[in-house]
């Protein structure tokens, strides 16, 4: 008993290890290819197949599909890509994560790897303590790289020597001959394995080495693979359990075809199998090392079981999406409710790439304060009280969404914050605070200039015509800002702000200009003082504007000029 106790506790050390390896190698590649990742998610496409290889690229690239699904969820959840859309990343990323397998199989049943990891460890080992974010992600990508592989080695060296007599053995291998039916129960053992493990490559390991020691047969590892390919979606449905309903499709959209992939290899099962066997025989025949004949076996159905479930479900994506609708149907103004709005509980587990989501939506709030800029001549020029009053609650309604957003971004890279960034993450998010926090305060302004005009028509106070005239010249030169703001907030690479700098000189010369001669136009009573009063703060407001703008584009080209 104490013997089978402690088997039991090496063999979940040895997987603690290895999911900790996993962990840090992924964790290590995000900051790695972080800016490259940003890019290429914040150009997506809306073709299918293109979302097929971009989502099979993430997998591959952060070596984790449940990273890189829960991710997509996280973007679906706000608005930043569809459901449609997001369905043949995820396709891509099932493909992806048969990577890691392949990577398990040639490094980690072929030879030693200590021989390996060792000596990288050695070679490595300085560069965590370099001043050079790059080299210390290079040295964390080299621990994560090792501690997987010895992790992989103790799991192997914990099992016991199996003996071919054992009569639980010998039931388990002819379990799936009496009964067609036992598939259905050896796939449920790798659904509740995957979902105690939560994490489908630790389970892919284990059922590549349990096949290797000849606990089990290639049948039956087969039938457990086909259960963690469903298993490994539980991490992405419970993420959004605390999204919106888009993000719920997405989720549910990805366990479903996942079961389909599995109902529809049912009737063929066997025939797959043989057909793996067949292949893998023959490529075993170039191959002088015979270790890895069963995790070669597992890759390869592991691998072809994805593709072809990919390629199937790819010309298929319109009725994955309308079966999605069905199962969680639309709420009334469900289409509005994804504009600026995050949910506090929801926070994707890939830092590095969740920055994208931060900046999309930094766009959508300078969007909206564009639209309130833009009612701002409409209010100053409006005589009905009905429309002014209209114009005036969309102020209202604009200024506090993005004072509750404003709360729920900075909570959001708050929580991106605490997990291990980049140098180049962490100076963007720092000037996404900084970005952030001035929008809000553009939204303030605008809010402050339609009570500056609301004041104005209630004590009957009017501009001269030459002052409308250079409230819209000023406008203008404001608007220009507002222009340069958005070019920086949505590019993907560090932008010229020369331009933004002469504009923001030119607002501040027409600010002091307009205020003296405002201050000399009252003094020889050319209107009253209540109106110069008025206009005064209206000159003022709008400089303020072109501060903040030039704050926020300041800020995202620091950021980005540090990042090339």
């Amino acid at each position: 008993m104490t013997f089978f106790i402690h088997t039991v506790l090496s063999i979940l050390g040895a997987l603690a290890i290895f999911i900790f390896g996993m962990k840090l190698l992924s964790e290590s590649l995000q900051k790695l290819a972080g800016e490259r990742m940003r890019y290429y998610l914040s150009t997506l496409t809306s073709s299918r197949w293109k979302g097929l290889f971009t989502g099979f690229a993430i997998t591959a690239t952060i070596q984790s599909s449940s990273a890189a699904t829960v991710m997509l969820i996280g973007f679906v959840n706000a608005g930043l890509i569809s459901v449609a859309d997001s369905i043949g990343l995820v396709l891509g990323a099932n493909i992806g994560t048969t990577v890691t397998s392949w990577l398990l199989t040639f490094f980690g049943f072929s030879y030693n790897i200590l021989m390996i990891v060792l000596p990288l460890l050695a070679f490595t080992f300085p560069l965590y303590f370099s001043s050079k974010s790059h080299h210390k992600s290079l040295a964390e990508f080299a621990f994560g790289f090792a501690i997987l592989f010895i992790g992989l080695n103790f799991l192997r060296e914990a099992l016991p020597v199996v003996d071919p007599q054992n009569p639980l053995l010998q039931y388990l291998s002819n379990l799936t001959n009496e009964n067609p039916f036992s598939l259905l129960l050896i796939a449920l053992v790798g659904i509740l394995i995957t979902l105690l493990i939560q994490s489908s490559t630790a389970t892919i390991a284990l059922t590549a080495v349990l096949l290797s020691d000849g606990f089990i047969d290639f049948e039956m590892a087969a039938a457990l693979i086909v259960g963690e390919n469903i298993g490994t979606t539980a991490t992405a449905n419970i993420a959004a359990l605390f999204a919106n309903r888009n993000a719920k499709r997405t989720a549910l959209i990805h366990l479903m075809f996942n079961i389909a992939g599995a109902l529809l290899i049912l009737p063929f099962f066997n025939y797959a199998v043989y057909f793996v066997e067949w292949l893998s025989s023959i490529l075993m025949q170039h191959i002088d090392n015979r270790i890895i004949a069963a995790p070669l076996k597992v890759s390869l159905f592991h691998s072809l079981f994805n593709i072809v479930n990919a390629l199937i479900w790819i010309n298929l994506t319109s009725y994955l999406e309308k079966m999605s609708k069905i199962l969680i149907r639309p709420a009334e103004n469900e289409a509005e409710k994804n504009i600026l709005k995050y949910n506090d509980n929801f926070i994707t587990p890939v830092s590095e790439i969740s920055i994208v989501q931060a900046l999309k939506e930094l766009q959508l709030i300078s969007i909206t304060i564009e639209r309130m800029f833009d009612l701002i001549p409409r209010m100053l020029m409006e005589k009905d009280a009905e429309k002014f009053r209209l114009l005036s609650q969309e102020m209202d309604s604009k200024e506090e969404v993005i004072d509750k957003v404003e709360g729920e971004v900075n909570k959001y890279i708050s929580k991106i914050s605490e997990n291990n960034l980049s140098e180049e993450g962490s100076k963007l998010i720092n000037a996404i605070a900084i970005s952030v926090n001035n929008l809000e305060s553009m939204a303030d302004v605008c809010y402050k200039l339609a009570r500056t005009i609301e004041k104005k028509n209630e004590h009957k106070a009017w501009f001269t015509q030459e002052q409308r005239n250079n409230i819209q010249e000023l406008a203008q030169l404001v608007f220009q800002s507002l222009t340069f703001m958005q070019w920086h907030l949505s590019a993907n690479k560090s932008l010229s702000i020369e331009e933004a700098e002469k504009n923001e000189a030119a607002i501040n010369i027409l600010r002091i200009k307009l205020i003296e001669d405002n201050m000399k136009d009252l003094h020889e009573k050319k209107y009253p003082v209540i109106s110069g009063n008025y206009y005064q703060q209206m000159v003022v407001y709008y400089e303020k504007l072109g501060d903040h703008a030039i704050n926020v584009i300041e800020a995202i080209h620091k950021s980005r000029k540090a990042s090339n």
